[in-house]
């Protein structure tokens, strides 16, 4: 059953993404930020931050005009935030106690411009706002690769990794499955559980990934990865990873 629900979301995301358009909107990365704050804050699942980005990815690609005026490009991301919630959550929004309604209030949004913001984007998107998120393969990926002693310490490092993914990364630019295998390699190899080469066989044998992208993918990853840890100071009690050494990987271009 598993194996068959893998196959036929791997089929459903390339036929996907082959037709899909990209194009980033100037301020991503901090709308990205801000929204994985949010997100951290209101004690969601990581998924529904990688779906709003998804769910903004897709409405900036096919919005003709580019969004100039922060108070609006604000609100349709906080919408696509709200959409995201309605999609994947199992408790319904209560305006009394979520940190989204107080920004709402802060900012002077109306009911109908919030109502109208999300209007437009379920519009644009042609009401196509459900789609799969490379979260949504983590606990496929960990039964198939991991012994169960592993995969709670790997699920972790997988999720933190996939959080700076998509703040940086566009999330129409990669398969979310790629993207989900590399970050898992990637946190793999920074804690020193497995051997490479093993996972890579399992990868292109169970995902049919191509082994330069997913080489290229993971190398982006952990490029990431680095430069957080460099910007980050010394703070008592905060998530981080094992280092990643990443001098002996090269970086393969994708042609």
């Amino acid at each position: 059953m598993e194996k068959q629900q893998l196959e036929t979301m791997l089929f459903i995301e390339k036929s996907y993404h082959s037709k899909i358009s990209i194009k980033s909107h100037s301020k991503r990365r901090v709308i990205a930020d801000c929204l994985n704050k949010l997100t951290d804050d209101e004690h969601v699942f990581d998924d529904i931050f990688a779906l709003t980005m998804n769910i903004f990815d897709r409405f900036i690609s096919k919005t003709s005009s580019a969004i100039s005026n922060d108070r609006y490009y604000q609100l349709i991301a906080l919408s696509c935030y709200n959409i995201a919630k309605k999609l994947r959550s199992n408790v319904s929004i209560n305006n009394e106690n979520e940190k989204t309604s107080l920004i709402f209030s802060t900012e002077n949004y109306s009911d109908e411009e919030i109502f109208n913001a999300e209007q437009i984007i379920s519009n644009t998107l042609d009401w196509d706002l459900a789609y799969f998120v490379p979260h949504d393969y983590i606990q496929l990926l960990l039964k198939y690769f991991l012994p169960l002693e592993n995969r709670a310490q790997i699920c972790l490092h997988v999720h933190i990794l996939l959080s700076i993914a998509i703040c940086e990364l566009n999330t129409l630019a990669i398969l979310p499955s790629l993207l989900a295998c590399a970050c898992l390699k990637a946190a793999i190899k920074g804690l020193s559980l497995q051997n490479n080469y093993q996972i890579d066989e399992l990868i292109l044998k169970t995902m049919n990934c191509n082994l330069i992208e997913l080489n290229h993918t993971q190398y982006t990853i952990e490029q990431l990865f680095q430069s957080c840890l460099q910007n980050i100071k010394p703070s008592p009690r905060r998530r981080c990873l094992a280092p990643i050494d990443t001098s002996s990987q090269q970086c393969t271009k994708v042609k």
